[in-house]
């Protein structure tokens, strides 16, 4: 978030200088392959709120399930079906190095392909755009994470963070202005093979201008890849949600 939440990747923004100066932080980057299961409760944003939302309106919870590569330099963020099973209706794959990510529909066996997205920030990845605070400690998911205030331009948030990097839980507005709780459900320290991070043998690649340019809705804004992006519905004229 920081869910899943969700982009303007650190490695190409220059950070602010009090934050360059900035010693006392969280890992940035994973320390190794991970795979984590969340759970991501959406609560109106302050723009949300302006525009007529009420704070108390309740919002599912949502499933989401995120692969790691060692170095934080790729990710796969798959929107699960239910809290409990493991399939998913989709996924969104960031390539940071490359500058691209990929969306894949599952149900329909297509993905489409964003290219040049000079702005992507990793998801449930901090930057150092923030100010952090050491709070303290905690246990998430079984596995133990130091506790942080986050500041950043959206807001406030407290995040606890692993030595070796990943987000184990976090409440509050992200870097992004994605407001919300996030916490693991689920932690795996198995190999990701590079596979995941490839589209899926035997789907077709669609563009915007494709005889499938309805797929072209799946394209999440450079602001809403995150816990908070649907993927489409599985009806013929899918509408996605933006945050």
């Amino acid at each position: 978030m920081c869910a899943v939440g969700v982009l303007a990747m650190s490695a190409i923004v220059t950070p602010p200088l009090h934050a360059q100066q900035a010693t006392d932080h969280p890992r940035l980057t994973p320390g190794r392959d991970a795979v984590i299961d969340y759970v991501f409760q959406p609560r109106p944003t302050e723009q949300d709120l302006k525009a007529g939302a009420k704070a108390d309106t309740p919002v599912a919870s949502r499933h989401v399930q995120v692969l790691y590569s060692g170095d934080g330099g790729l990710m796969r963020i798959n929107y699960m079906t239910s809290m409990e099973g493991d399939t998913s209706r989709g996924a969104v794959i960031i390539n940071r190095a490359a500058q691209e990510v990929l969306v894949i529909i599952n149900d329909r066996r297509i993905y489409t392909r964003l290219v040049q997205q000079e702005g992507i920030r990793n998801p449930f990845l901090l930057d150092m755009s923030m100010q952090f605070t050491k709070t303290g400690s905690d246990v998430v998911a079984g596995q133990p994470c130091t506790t942080w205030q986050a500041v950043s331009a959206q807001g406030k948030a407290s995040t606890c963070v692993t030595d070796d990097g990943f987000i184990l839980q976090q409440d509050g507005v992200d870097v992004d202005g994605l407001n919300g709780s996030l916490r693991a459900m689920k932690v795996s320290y198995d190999i990701v093979p590079v596979s995941a991070f490839e589209p899926p043998q035997g789907f077709l690649e669609v563009t915007p201008h494709s005889p499938h340019s309805d797929a072209a809705q799946t394209e999440p804004p450079v602001t809403g890849v995150g816990p908070a992006t649907s993927l489409p519905a599985t009806s013929p004229n899918p509408e996605g949600e933006n945050r």
